[in-house]
């Protein structure tokens, strides 16, 4: 039975270099967990183990990347809780446990951590734009879902950005990156202005990615005298995922600053 290893570990002990040669399957035999493809209903996924060994079944019906995604966010819980009872997963688990400090979170980080591994992804991301443009190729390489990838290219890409989950016009979660002053939250509900907003009202949109005042999706009275650039697109029958970038790095910078002054 291998021991517990951190995802960038594993995937170095198993000889990993490419973002191709990160198969699901080997990874989870050579932790003592066998991935099986079923029809589910009510979950995507789930794992049963027993002793050092588990089985995890992923719904046969997903796509590709959400299988993928699925299997190792159960591989997280083999890594995280074994001995624990086993565990049923939806895709409503998958798309808001990123903030949350609970099972689905940590199984959601290791699951990005593993198929998207910083030692990998890094290289691929550095130096390119916040949008979804750069989301869709680096999501193709590593073969993984449109979310995962652009919370990851916020979190480790080369400029500060946020990622904005929202439904029925309501935000439901956000990540900021690491460059991004705590003080900058986005608004509840997109305003009229931005891409979002348009989106959820059916309307065409002109043009993506959107170059656009801040105080339209932050809520800070600094935010009208910058811009941002907005890149939003459905997930859902009612979900958005929005991309905000900062191009000019200076009012961040102040910003920042002036949370240091303050203590």
């Amino acid at each position: 039975m291998t021991l517990y290893r951190a995802p960038a570990v594993l995937l170095k002990e198993l000889g990993i270099s490419e973002p191709g040669e990160i198969s699901i399957e080997a990874i989870a035999q050579y932790c003592g967990a066998t991935i099986v493809y079923e029809v589910l209903e009510g979950s995507a996924a789930r794992i049963i183990g027993n002793g050092d060994r588990a089985i995890i079944t992923v719904d046969s019906q997903a796509n590709r990347p959400r299988q993928r995604f699925s299997a190792a966010h159960e591989l997280g819980h083999w890594a995280w809780d074994r001995g624990k009872v086993g565990f049923a997963c939806t895709e409503l688990m998958f798309a808001k446990e990123w903030t949350a400090t609970n099972p689905e979170q940590r199984a959601n980080e290791y699951a990005s951590d593993l198929l998207l591994p910083e030692f990998l992804f890094v290289p691929r991301a550095t130096g390119r734009d916040v949008t979804f443009a750069t989301v869709e190729d680096l999501a193709d390489r590593f073969e993984t879902s449109m979310t995962a990838t652009a919370i990851r290219l916020v979190r480790r890409g080369s400029f500060p950005a946020m990622v904005i989950l929202s439904e029925l016009g309501e935000r439901k979660w956000f990540v900021r990156g690491p460059e991004v002053p705590s003080v900058l939250w986005p608004r509840p509900q997109p305003r009229r202005d931005t891409i979002a907003y348009d989106l959820f009202a059916g309307t065409t949109i002109s043009k993506r990615p959107l170059e656009i005042y801040a105080d339209a999706w932050i809520d800070h009275p600094s935010a009208r005298n910058h811009s941002i650039v907005e890149d939003s697109v459905k997930v859902g029958r009612a979900q958005v995922l929005t991309l905000l970038w900062w191009k000019d790095e200076r009012p961040l910078i102040v910003l920042a600053e002036q949370e240091e002054a303050q203590g």
